[in-house]
């Protein structure tokens, strides 16, 4: 390895013993192997330390380090960030797995795509026992990808490499203490691109004893944040009664019937800020929000065939859907689903 690395790959431990070694042991398979591995033990009271730094002492680009007491995720990443070198950073969480030609697959797209400040790619979905539960599927469309920012965020910590000097000087911001990745995603999209690989390239676990399990509250209330800060810096203002409608059209899995009309209306509006906003590319806007209310009534065929009236009078109708999309909307309809 040079003494600059072209690749810092980060990442913080906190009582990972189970998953830390498959984890460790994804990053020293990979193909591409100019980089430098930082991990940072954020005061673990398992066997974790133990673990990393068995595998510190085998190979040469590992570098641990411990924090005195524990600092919580957005310190450790910010630290992390600090010490690192290389013109690239990309993170892996350590209970997640990335497959051998991540690095390599996504450090040629950064390459060929000078124009590209951070690149994500699709996850598999796997179990505690590292049995595939599912896949996610994100937007890749460079234009789709700043207007989904408006819903969720569409990227995967452990997919995501940034070009390091795409950075702001803080980093991630403390504030958003479970929301972390979605806030600095958001802000590096207002003055780079971002994209995603259509490809599977990394393994996230749905552990139930991490973030993804707990908090649920805290990091809808601190989504909704970030989706209104965002905005203000683009000049766009969204009450937080809007984002959590736009919100509920990508996020929960039942839609009431009373619902409907505020979410069509905070659809609506967005729709029209988006559109008076140089920013965004008009059919981008359009497909996105489509899509979205789509979803939103999708989500609530459970009231019956009125849904169908509700779906094709609105304004954000486009004949363009799927006959597919139609035929689904309509069979859930009628069977209440």
């Amino acid at each position: 390895m040079a003494d600059t690395p072209i690749l810092s790959v980060l990442m913080p431990v906190f009582n990972s013993e189970r998953f830390v070694t498959e984890a460790i042991e994804s990053i020293l398979n990979q193909t591409f192997k100019d980089f430098e591995f930082l991990i940072l033990n954020d005061h673990s009271t398992d066997k974790s330390l133990e673990i990393i730094n068995d595998f510190g002492k085998k190979d040469s680009r590992i570098k641990v380090f411990q924090n005195e007491k524990n600092l919580g995720v957005v310190e450790s990443r910010n630290k992390l960030i600090n010490l690192s070198k290389g013109r690239y950073i990309a993170w892996i969480d350590s209970d997640d797995i990335a497959l051998e030609n991540r690095f390599e697959k996504e450090i040629k797209f950064l390459e060929e795509h000078p124009e590209i400040g951070m690149v994500g790619a699709y996850p598999i979905i796997i179990d505690e026992n590292g049995n595939e539960t599912g896949k996610w599927l994100f937007e890749t469309d460079l234009q789709k990808l700043k207007i989904e920012l408006f819903f969720h965020s569409p990227f995967l910590s452990s997919s995501v490499m940034i070009r390091k000097n795409c950075l702001s000087q803080n980093f991630y911001d403390p504030r958003f203490s479970v929301s972390e990745d979605f806030n600095l995603y958001s802000k590096i999209s207002e003055h780079y691109e971002t994209a995603n690989i259509p490809e599977f390239l990394v393994k996230y676990r749905i552990n139930s004893k991490g973030l993804s399990k707990s908090n649920t509250e805290k990091m809808e209330q601190l989504s909704v944040q970030v989706i209104k800060e965002h905005a203000e810096r683009l000049g766009i203002k969204l009450e937080e009664s809007t984002i959590k409608n736009l919100r509920k059209s990508k996020s929960v899995s039942r839609i009431a019937f009373e619902e409907i009309a505020e979410i069509e209306k905070s659809l609506i509006l967005l729709k029209d800020l988006l559109l008076k906003n140089d920013r965004f590319e008009k059919t981008a806007v359009n497909e996105v929000i489509q899509k979205y209310w789509f979803e939103t009534c999708r989500k609530s065929t459970h009231n019956g065939l009125k849904i169908l009236s509700i779906f094709s009078k609105s304004p954000l109708f486009c004949k363009k859907l799927s006959l597919r999309d139609n035929c689904r909307l309509f069979v859930r309809a009628l069977i209440k689903f």
